[in-house]
């Protein structure tokens, strides 16, 4: 029986400053949208966290598409709320 061996592709963990750069969002909303799943979870790394390039950059597509296609999603709020909801101002 022989074995496959699947090549990994090559992947690059993101820091919080450099994620908050790409996506524009405060420290305080991307944890907002993690929560409230509309982000993606960063990866532990014991005292420090980062996030997974293609995740955001796919994160970042996809807030395109939604826009392209006229559909709004992720405000502060994270986009959970049913249509017609107003989410509150933040503080």
């Amino acid at each position: 029986m022989t074995s496959t061996v699947h090549p990994i592709a090559p992947r690059r963990l993101l820091r919080r400053a450099e994620v908050m750069d790409r996506v524009g969002l405060a420290k305080s909303t991307l944890y907002s949208r993690i929560s409230a799943g509309t982000f993606p979870k960063p990866v532990n790394l014991g005292a420090s966290v980062r996030w997974v390039e293609s995740e955001v950059d796919a994160w970042i597509a996809a807030q395109i598409s939604a826009r392209d296609h006229g559909t709004e999603e992720g405000g502060t709020a994270g986009g959970t709320d049913g249509p017609g909801h107003t989410p509150p101002l933040a503080a």
